[in-house]
């Protein structure tokens, strides 16, 4: 992906204002760099890109089972991890509270779809 592309991924993460519940969010890009919107003690940005590394490896496995999935999600006891990925390879994820009062499926729906349809070139 062209750096004007990876731009144009960050400029609609930066205008996306996160969903009720979302925690934390973030884009690995195919050439495995990195960028979250967030930087707190509770989310340090070395674990969020190894959490992140991971789902890329998740893609990866089921691609080459030929099961090539378009969005994941992980259930933990506090937060449920949501992924989308991009034809292009872009991953992009959100931790999100597991409490139903602070949950917008709705949205965050929409902001998965808007991220894998978005024109970047």
């Amino acid at each position: 992906m062209s750096d004007a592309g990876k731009e144009r991924i960050l400029e609609w993460l930066r205008a996306t204002p996160p969903g009720r519940g979302m925690l934390v969010r973030g884009i690995r890009f195919n050439d495995a760099t990195f960028f979250s919107d967030v930087d707190a003690r509770e989310f340090p940005v070395s674990a969020l890109e190894q959490a992140w590394r991971i789902v890329a490896d998740t893609f990866q496995v089921l691609s080459a089972q030929r099961l090539p999935p378009m969005r994941l999600s992980w259930t933990h006891e506090r937060i449920i991890l949501y992924c989308a990925r991009r034809d292009d390879g872009t991953i992009f994820g959100t931790f999100v509270s597991r409490r139903a009062a602070d949950f917008d499926l709705s949205a965050l729906h929409k902001m998965l779809t808007d991220f894998q349809q978005l024109r970047v070139d």
